[in-house]
């Protein structure tokens, strides 16, 4: 039997998020730029980054082989918020978490992989 954990504190919120801190991508139409992805949960984001997209601008989020679509719901200073068009999979979330929680396990992946790709 699996036990599953609860992600992060729920708060006022629908749904709880996974505080990250990860690096991420956020893609705008003809363009991508690198985020901070703060936290994420099943129906949206917070991101923190430079260049700001305009409120309800359309966007992907992308983080450890996840593709979110969305829209961008508030803007705040360097940071803005995403509400998610379809539900991310608690999979998807399962392991964002546990690359947040293992980052230096989770880099030696990556390099892991891309070395892999060179032979």
């Amino acid at each position: 039997m699996i036990i599953r954990k609860t992600f992060g504190k729920l708060g006022n919120r629908a749904m709880a998020r996974i505080a990250t801190g990860m690096a991420a991508t956020l893609i705008l139409p003809g363009r991508s730029v690198t985020c901070r992805l703060e936290n994420i949960s099943r129906k949206g984001c917070r991101i923190q980054l430079t260049e700001l997209p305009r409120l309800g601008e359309t966007v992907v989020v992308r983080v450890d082989r996840v593709d979110a679509f969305g829209a961008v719901t508030w803007v705040r200073g360097p940071r803005c918020g995403i509400t998610f068009d379809n539900p991310v999979p608690v999979e998807a979330l399962e392991r964002i978490r546990w690359s947040a929680e293992h980052e230096k396990d989770h880099e030696k992946g990556k390099i892991s992989a891309a070395g892999a790709v060179w032979r």
